[in-house]
């Protein structure tokens, strides 16, 4: 009831406010925008969020299939296809950036620069960490934030021409609002266990986890995703070394 009388009040507040028919054409369009944010699916949002991989494959270096890096990740991950009913597409970025990602369809994306300094346990939770996400939905929140925000933008940018209008309407720009964004404190312990518990279910050493934290602390941490700020390296690395403990206590 609140989500409806919420949209209500957005919906005509824009439309009361525009002055011309120009304008009410605008408005409809940017109110139509929030009211698809709000009630929108999630199996819509992994379909644009598919959208927003495809941009930025294209925008991104991919490491060609019979390269090293793509033949490495293609081992490590022959078994993580299609994993707890969740289906997932791997890639490699050619980058010197320490990172990886995973958008709420399943695509992973894993940066040339992080392959370099992990070995293959220590990839593996990195990949885990980030299934973890897509599995407790958490880069389902993160991307329809990112996609309410594109909404709000369009809302702010509409009156100042098309091409302000095709900026906030492309899902490159939702895509790299996505990387952008931090989980919780909360979502981010909550992958590294899962991250954790994979390992062990492959047959890999569950410390690697903590192992990787601490090679990323050693660089000075980094951007959003698994190298989050927040909650601390340090913390992460005493709660990750916890669960591996529990794990191989069994």
């Amino acid at each position: 009831m609140k989500k409806q009388l919420f949209t209500l009040i957005i919906t005509t507040t824009i439309i009361t406010t525009a002055c011309n028919s120009n304008e009410l054409k605008v408005g409809m369009d940017v109110a139509g925008s929030f009211l698809q944010g709000v009630s929108i699916t999630n199996e819509q949002l992994a379909s644009k969020a598919r959208l927003s991989a495809k941009v930025m494959d294209k925008k991104n270096k991919v490491a060609a299939s019979n390269s090293k890096y793509a033949k490495r990740l293609n081992k490590l991950t022959k078994n993580l296809k299609s994993y707890e009913g969740l289906n997932f597409n791997y890639k490699v970025y050619i980058s010197k950036t320490v990172n990886a990602f995973a958008m709420p369809d399943g695509t992973v994306r894993v940066y040339t620069g992080l392959m370099d300094i992990m070995n293959d346990d220590e990839l593996v939770a990195v990949i885990g960490h980030e299934i973890g996400h897509v599995k407790y939905q958490h880069s389902l929140n993160r991307y329809k934030k990112a996609y309410l925000a594109r909404a709000a933008r369009k809302g702010l940018s509409a009156y100042g021409g098309k091409s302000a209008a095709a900026l906030a309407d492309s899902y490159g720009n939702i895509g790299e609002a996505f990387l952008r964004a931090q989980f919780s404190q909360n979502d981010e312990l909550q992958a590294d266990a899962f991250g954790v518990t994979l390992l062990h279910r492959l047959g890999r050493n569950p410390y690697a986890a903590a192992d990787a934290q601490k090679k990323l602390q050693a660089q000075g941490g980094g951007g959003g995703g698994f190298f989050s700020s927040h909650p601390a390296s340090s913390e992460r690395i005493k709660k990750a070394t916890a669960a591996a403990d529990a794990i191989t206590k069994k």
